[in-house]
Formats: C-alpha cells, structure tokens, sequence
C-alpha cells in the first residue's frame, strides 16, 4: 500500500537509494539502513499530516532521519540488555555442559600427569616461563641455565603435551 499521499510515494521511491545512503550515514549499516527506509516506507504509508506538506522531499527525508534516531534508541537498550544479560553471570549462559566438564577435567589431569613424568629442571623452567609469566631470559636468569637451555626444556614439555593439545 503506497502512501495516501502520491506526491511522497514518489518521492520516496525516486529518492530510495539517496534515502537508504542517508540511513547509512546515521546508522552506521547498510542492512539496518535497509531496515529503516522499510519502516520510513511504512511510516509514510500511515502518515496523514494535518496541513499540507510543502516540501515532500524534505518531509521523506525527516521522517527517515526520526526513524534513524529510534532506531538507536532501541539498537542502545537492546546492546544494553545483552551486557547486563552477559554480566549477569547466568550459569547457562557461559557454563559447558556436563560432558564437556568432564572430557576437560580428564584432558587436565592427563597434562598433568605428563608434566609430573618430566625431569624436575623441565618442570621448573615451564611453571616460571608458562604459569609465572617470566620470558625465556628471565627464566634463564633466575635458574643460571642459557636461554637455549629454556628453550628446550618448553619443548620438551610442549613435545610431550603435543597429543592431547591436538585433541583438545
């Protein structure tokens, strides 16, 4: 259903693409631009103004930039909600399921178990380097060895580690 008015009908159909550019300017998306020059459509379809419009294009065009302001108005408090929702700490939101729990419980205390078979020394360069957060020359520092001897001990680690990383 076109607008009652045929004069903004026109318009608005010779303008669709400047109008759907417009939107984009304000909204930031071509799809959402999309979206409300469809509601614009609608709007004008609706439309009945009480005196007559003197300058449709104009009138086309300010009902686009009203709808562009809702439309970030309502874009604003839906991203609102979806961070309070994520803030929220919601348990089925961001926990895994049972099963997934219970394959990374077993992939942990089989790394686990790897690492406890490794020489004392390895052991050491990889807790100070991977879970203290030191370099490879601040590790060599704090236990006298030569950052290539650093190197190789994480290698080792990670050489024994290497199959369940793949699986995991």
């Amino acid at each position: 259903m076109p607008p009652s008015d045929s004069l903004l009908s026109r318009i608005y159909l010779e303008n669709y693409r400047e109008i759907v550019d417009f939107l984009s300017l304000r909204t930031g998306c071509r799809h959402a631009a999309q979206d409300c020059a469809q509601d614009c459509w609608f709007k004008l379809c609706k439309a009945r103004p009480a005196e007559p419009v003197d300058n449709g294009r104009s009138y086309v065009f300010r009902v686009a930039a009203n709808i562009a302001v809702d439309w970030h108005r309502s874009n604003g408090r839906e991203l609102r909600l979806q961070a309070d929702y994520a803030a929220s700490g919601d348990p089925t939101a961001t926990s895994p399921d049972t099963l997934e729990t219970v394959q990374q419980r077993r992939n942990l205390e089989r790394l686990e178990a790897i690492i406890r078979a490794l020489p004392p020394r390895t052991v050491e360069v990889f807790v100070l380097n991977r879970l203290e957060g030191l370099t490879y020359t601040e590790t060599a520092k704090r236990l006298g060895i030569s950052p290539s001897a650093v190197e190789k001990h994480i290698a080792r680690v990670l050489l024994q580690c290497l199959p369940i990383l793949e699986d995991i």
